[in-house]
């Protein structure tokens, strides 16, 4: 019996290859009988300003789309950067910008793992057959166990932060599954080293409700939120692909409006956000907008 591959595993097992210094991996795992899709090493997919490949050793290099990265390798995005990895089993990792990841396989159980250093990591985990065949996440505080989902989770301060978009993400503090807290989609959970862990409800997604913008040496483009009870902060993604694995610029603010600078003519795909006075970032909304900045008004001469 042969094994079968996802399409995914095949396009990256063909960007791996083509590298004669590459380490060698199987394109499958035959586990019990089990083809599974080789998950390490992952391809970036797409890359948005500056970011870094990170060596076993920490050593840093310019990152480029097509690039591999292998287990016990990482990557580091700048103050302005985004970029999207593709495992093997068809998994996708967003990197927003400011996040640092590394990449590990748990050898016994061929279970890869995405350990968050830094930053906030979005992830879409394909859906997993069994408990025993899990996606990892792992945080300095604990481990999200997921058969597949769609979330986010991010490192802040002394805790770390879960939101879960869609499927169900399991929370344990200890590497043992017992005492796990299970967190549901549309839910959002704050977890420390000690103390209660409850999950909770985001908050919907605000509506965007216009857009101005002008031209000039750095164009401007408004977006303008109708205001969400119960939001402190809002954020809005401008991506080139729906799926928004490739970012070009996000903005934060205290106010439902924003703006961004240096964006061409075009069609874009808008994701907006908010937050709650717990800092858990809630449902998103997604609109598609072709953007085109107006003609900046001449003022009329004096006679």
């Amino acid at each position: 019996m042969r094994c079968r591959l996802p399409l995914p595993a095949l396009l990256t097992l063909a960007a791996f290859t083509a590298s004669a210094s590459a380490k060698l991996h199987l394109p499958y795992i035959d586990d019990y009988l089990m083809c599974r899709a080789q998950p390490l090493p992952a391809v970036v997919q797409h890359l948005s300003g500056e970011a870094w490949k990170l060596d076993a050793k920490g050593n840093a290099s310019p990152l480029q789309e097509g690039m591999r990265i292998d287990e016990q390798e990482g990557v580091k995005t700048s103050a302005s950067g985004f970029a999207s990895l593709l495992l093997g089993d068809g998994s996708r990792v967003v990197l927003p910008s400011g996040s640092q990841v590394r990449l590990h396989l748990v050898q016994k159980q061929s279970i890869p793992q995405i350990i968050l250093e830094q930053g906030q990591a979005e992830t879409y985990v394909i859906k997993r057959p069994s408990d025993y065949d899990r996606f990892q996440i792992v945080t300095p505080i604990g481990v999200l166990g997921v058969r597949g989902t769609h979330f986010r989770v991010r490192n802040d301060g002394e805790q770390s932060v879960l939101e879960v978009l869609d499927g169900q993400v399991a929370v344990n503090r200890e590497m043992a599954v017992q005492g796990e807290v299970k967190v549901g989609p549309r839910q959002g959970l704050l977890f420390k080293r000690q103390g209660a862990v409850k999950p909770v409800e985001l908050l919907p997604a605000p509506t965007l409700i216009g857009q101005d913008g002008q031209k000039g040496d750095a164009p401007v483009w408004r977006l303008y939120l109708r205001p969400l009870p119960g939001a402190q902060r809002y954020r809005a993604q401008v991506a080139t692909d729906k799926t928004f694995l490739n970012i070009q610029q996000e903005n934060f603010s205290s106010e439902p409006k924003m703006s961004f600078t240096g964006l061409k003519a075009s069609f874009y795909h808008v994701r907006v956000s908010a937050y709650d006075e717990h800092g858990l970032e809630g449902e998103t909304g997604i609109y598609d907008i072709f953007y085109y900045p107006p003609a900046t008004l001449a003022k009329a001469s004096g006679g």
